[in-house]
């Protein structure tokens, strides 16, 4: 073979036609692809770095049904040589925050390749919802009494709520009650379908109706308020003694003379023992005492229990009468005033028979006298 026969060869052989590359530079924004053949190979941006991060581009490759991803830092190789996805090779020169610009080298009998956005998934998105409610123990109370408050949270939403805060102000009328803290400390965070209890309690200092405000709860960027509570403190309910006196008659109509007896009663109706108890009186006019004392004298009455004693009484004139008591004790100085029932007294009538028969015996006698003296005279 003669030197020209073997340079034919050699052309004929390095001749023969072999897969041409094509090297094409792209500039792609995130969430955006390349297409080539109609589907056969994709590129696809799914992530641009940060402000702050070291710039780099996030890509899937996706070829017969397959998906991988890689890396693109600029002038750095990825190394795609693994099959399928190494039919093309790739190469980032720039990266900003918003779009990268891509050099992808491919066979050049793919064509040029068709750009697409890449379709994102929906994802619904997580909002937290809390509901806040508020309640007593009691709505009815006395000063110096103490109520407890119940704050229950629920997360109704299907997300977190995050940075949640407890707002709520001092009720007037109030103080914090001991062994309780108000505001109460909420934690930081309520996940979806959780709940969370919180308690506190005040102490009522002063009387009077009170609206409650509604506690508030921020968090995320919103917030949630509870209904509010009313509750009404009552005055003071001071622990004294009250006596009730009664006065019974054994009889209400009698004569001049007769005799009528009072019974006198005194009944502890409070809550404290009455002491330094005085029960004092005046005789009606027209009436003595002929036993007992209608002035009486105790030192202590105990709850609900009574002291009891007596005085007789003569009527001496008629006439329509009443005894009058008044009684005194260590919660009433002044004291208090009771009167019996009326006592009718009837004049007694008089036998005139007895002061007439004298008087018509003498009379009698002294005309007897005069008639026998009569005769005598006239014989």
């Amino acid at each position: 073979m003669n030197k020209f026969s073997f340079l034919l060869l050699f052309l004929l052989i390095f001749s023969m036609p072999v897969d041409a590359l094509k090297n094409e530079s792209f500039f792609l924004e995130n969430n955006t692809g390349l297409d080539f053949m109609t589907g056969y190979y994709k590129i696809e941006v799914i992530e641009i770095s940060k402000p702050g991060d070291m710039p780099f581009v996030k890509i899937s490759l996706i070829t017969g049904g397959l998906t991988k991803q890689y890396y693109l830092r600029e002038n750095e190789d990825p190394s795609i040589n693994i099959e399928p996805y190494n039919k093309i090779n790739l190469n980032s020169s720039f990266i900003t925050t918003t779009v990268a610009k891509i050099s992808v080298e491919y066979p050049d009998n793919w064509g040029s390749p068709i750009k697409y956005n890449v379709e994102i998934p929906v994802v619904a998105e997580k909002i937290p919802e809390i509901v806040l409610t508020k309640s007593v123990d009691k709505t009815t109370l006395n000063k110096g009494d103490v109520v407890e408050f119940k704050l229950i949270l629920e997360n109704t939403g299907n997300g977190t709520a995050y940075n949640l805060t407890l707002e709520d102000r001092f009720p007037p009328g109030f103080t914090s009650a001991p062994g309780s803290r108000f505001p109460p400390v909420i934690q930081d965070e309520l996940k979806a379908g959780e709940s969370l209890e919180l308690l506190f309690a005040l102490k009522a200092v002063e009387p009077g109706s009170y609206d409650i405000e509604p506690t508030t709860i921020r968090y995320s960027s919103k917030s949630a308020r509870s209904n509010p509570v009313s509750l009404t403190v009552l005055e003071d309910i001071k622990e004294k003694s009250d006596l009730i006196t009664v006065i019974t008659l054994d009889k209400f109509n009698i004569f001049t003379g007769e005799p009528v007896k009072a019974i006198v009663k005194i009944t502890n109706k409070g809550n404290v023992s009455a002491e330094s108890i005085l029960i004092k009186g005046t005789v009606p006019k027209g009436m003595e005492v002929i036993e007992g004392d209608l002035r009486q004298a105790y030192t202590k009455i105990e709850p609900d229990e009574s002291e009891e004693y007596s005085a007789t009484l003569k009527a001496v004139e008629s006439g329509n009468y009443s005894i009058q008591l008044k009684t005194s004790y260590s919660d009433d100085l002044t004291g208090s005033s009771t009167n019996s029932d009326p006592i009718i007294v009837t004049e007694k009538e008089k036998n005139y028979l007895y002061i007439l028969t004298p008087v018509i015996i003498i009379i009698v006698g002294i005309v007897l006298f005069i008639l026998k003296r009569h005769r005598e005279y006239r014989f």
